[in-house]
């Protein structure tokens, strides 16, 4: 999809107070293997990765990549550059991401 990644950061907060304001794509990572465990989007990025933050406060520290798209996205639009991600992944290794269809942490 030939998209500008930021590349991999911790997901914290200082990292999150960096993110533009906007619709994005976000894969995590978990920090010591770099394996992409889920692979997201949101119509408001910074917020959704702040959530993410919060969330795992208590689990493995992770690392974040994005994209925020700098044009209006339609919401299906956003969701299609996500599903694209996810079959490309599922192409590649034969399998989803860790976390992305349910909660097996």
């Amino acid at each position: 999809m030939e998209l500008a990644w930021i590349g991999k950061l911790p997901l914290d907060g200082d990292t999150i107070s960096t993110v533009p304001p906007g619709a994005g794509l976000y894969l995590l990572f978990e920090r010591d293997s770099h394996d992409l465990v889920y692979i997201g989007q949101s119509a408001d990025c910074a917020q959704r990765l702040r959530s993410h933050a919060l969330k795992l406060l208590d689990e493995k520290d992770m690392l974040v990549s994005y994209f925020i798209e700098r044009k209006p996205m339609l919401p299906h639009n956003l969701k299609e550059q996500e599903n694209d991600l996810i079959g490309n992944y599922f192409d590649r290794y034969r399998k989803a991401p860790r976390y992305q269809f349910g909660n097996t942490r």
